[in-house]
């Protein structure tokens, strides 16, 4: 029984996901040890539902589905970097919203009350959306990292998400290989 490594998303059109890109190569001239997130990889994670088996995957797709209906696009807008847990200790770098819109909220409501409904472990964690950069890997140059952040500035960054995605992802040392399981638009009733 083949298990496949599973996350729903909201994916970056090309002109903000070029932004982005921009951003991590100025970021990395600070010289610190970050393992920076391919451009073409960067989301917004709804949902990470880790090891799932193949045959369950089907479930996964209906229960976003079920989520998606009564959702409309979602604006986003994204106008500010920053790093988990802090500054002081940066593990991880973010792009984040410049506030929490009342219909992403909602979609990450009900995609985790779907899935949680069609059996699937309920998120331990409360909902945090950002689009992850990259990961710290050790402390070295960490100050420099954290100046060149706070003397990035990440101009308003607007877009609608228009759909969310099944994600399988599958891990290989040059990084995760990301391919879609199915792309759910997002539309009212």
């Amino acid at each position: 029984m083949e298990a496949v490594r599973t996350f729903i998303c909201l994916q970056l059109p090309d002109f903000a996901r070029d932004r982005l890109a921009s951003i991590q190569r100025r970021l990395r001239e600070s010289g610190a040890p970050v393992g920076w997130v391919k451009p073409h990889n960067i989301h917004l994670t709804l949902k990470f539902l880790g090891s799932v088996p193949a045959e369950r995957l089907r479930d996964v797709v209906q229960a976003v589905q079920r989520a998606a209906v009564p959702a409309p696009s979602i604006p986003l807008e994204l106008t500010a970097l920053g790093c988990f847990p802090n500054r002081r200790a940066p593990k991880v770098i973010w792009a984040g919203l410049k506030q929490l819109p009342e219909e992403l909220g909602g979609l990450q409501q009900r995609v985790e009350k779907e899935l949680v409904a069609a059996g699937f472990l309920p998120e331990s964690r409360p909902f945090s959306p950002h689009f992850t950069l990259g990961r710290v890997r050790s402390g070295r140059n960490v100050r420099k990292l954290v100046a060149a952040m706070q003397a990035e500035r990440l101009e308003s960054l607007r877009f609608e998400a228009a759909e969310v995605v099944v994600m399988a992802s599958r891990l290989h040392p040059s990084g995760a290989l990301y391919t879609p399981v199915s792309h759910i638009p997002l539309r009212e009733k």
